[in-house]
């Protein structure tokens, strides 16, 4: 692929969940185990639902879905205790998502990176620093700092002001049909990189480009810097 007469790239915004790390099925898992024990039975395609959504969100999505759920705890310690579950296994369990460690070492300290994540803030810092690359990224933006979660662009926008950069001038990786939203609503080139079963979602065949894997994505810093001519349809 050539670099052209495009619109700048001078940075790079990561979500994180099924992106850079594999945690998907650790807040599955989370899930389906937490809300059970609260009295709600959930399964893989019950989680898949609220892919991409804060976990309070989460919370409120099912309580409004099953108007009997009404576990003997608030809604903030059952999301205490679903981040809870999720941290120990993300930190003990947690394994790179293909290609995600070595790209971002390969952009680190050429372009500025950042994180904006549906995930709450102590969850970002456990699963950078479970894979090593925590000091990669100059800015950690958790939508839980948010009015509107994701597919609002409020996490983005806020990600890219903290860059000091204007949204068409960073890149946004996703893997969430939500997520690409997110991002092409604050007006910034997107890439996906689907879970198979989002592959032909419509959000993500909006996208700029798709990819099967960070592995696949071949541009440099001074490529970006020059203008991506795909990113720029």
């Amino acid at each position: 692929m050539k670099s052209g007469s495009a619109t700048p790239i001078l940075g790079i915004v990561f979500d994180m969940d099924g992106l850079l790390i594999d945690s998907e099925p650790i807040w599955q898992q989370s899930e389906i185990e937490v809300f059970g024990q609260r009295g709600l039975e959930l399964n893989v395609l019950d989680c898949m639902q609220t892919m991409g959504l804060r976990i309070d969100e989460v919370v409120r999505y099912w309580q409004d879905k099953v108007p009997d759920f009404k576990p003997a705890v608030s809604d903030e310690q059952l999301v205490k205790e679903v981040l809870s579950e999720v941290k120990q296994r993300i930190l003990s369990e947690g394994k790179p998502m293909p290609g995600a460690v070595e790209l971002v070492n390969r952009l680190y300290g050429t372009l500025p990176l950042a994180v904006a994540s549906s995930s709450y803030q102590e969850i970002i810092q456990a699963a950078l620093t479970r894979l090593g690359i925590l000091d990669r990224f100059e800015v950690l933006h958790s939508a839980e700092r948010e009015k509107r979660g994701k597919p609002a662009p409020d996490v983005y926008l806020s990600a890219c002001e903290s860059l000091s950069l204007e949204p068409q001038n960073c890149l946004a990786f996703e893997d969430s049909p939500g997520g690409v939203r997110s991002a092409l609503a604050a007006g910034m080139a997107v890439i996906a990189v689907p879970e198979p079963e989002h592959e032909n979602h419509p959000d993500i065949q909006k996208a700029h480009l798709k990819l099967k894997s960070l592995e696949d994505f071949e541009w440099n810093a001074d490529q970006l810097r020059s203008g991506i001519p795909e990113l720029n349809r």
